[in-house]
């Protein structure tokens, strides 16, 4: 299979702003449950819609090169769909690896948002920024 030079530089930036977004996600996740004593996954949840406007923002604008006017309100709820599926994998995830293996949820949460980063990117090219 011949992957597209295109393709390739997309899903490394998209790579990219995961890596943003999932500082983004630990920081508040971090704060919400050590500072402000947040259940986890509440927590999780409120991390997870901060970081995915972002990355939604830094995706739209940089990875697929669009204007921020373009298809703004359609585009975002194809994005958060796909983001919720991969939300619910994580929440997943999170909580076998806390619950059941006694890992530390910011590990735990660490391993989950990577295990969805094929899900995200495929998801988002494949159907939220598909040009027509």
């Amino acid at each position: 299979m011949i992957i597209k030079k295109e393709g390739l530089n997309q899903f490394i930036k998209f790579a990219l702003v995961g890596v943003i977004n999932t500082l983004v996600n630990l920081a508040v996740l971090y704060i919400l449950t050590d500072i402000f004593g947040i259940y986890y996954l509440i927590s999780a949840i409120f991390a997870f819609l901060i970081a995915v406007t972002n990355s939604f923002i830094l995706n739209k604008l940089w990875t697929f090169k669009e204007s921020i006017s373009y298809k703004t309100s359609s585009r975002y709820i194809k994005f958060v769909l796909i983001s919720v599926i991969a939300l619910v994998i994580n929440l997943i995830i999170l909580y076998i690896l806390v619950e059941y293996y006694a890992i530390w949820y910011i590990y735990a949460q660490i391993i989950g948002v990577c295990s969805n980063l094929i899900i995200n990117f495929f998801g988002n090219k494949l159907w939220t920024f598909k040009k027509h």
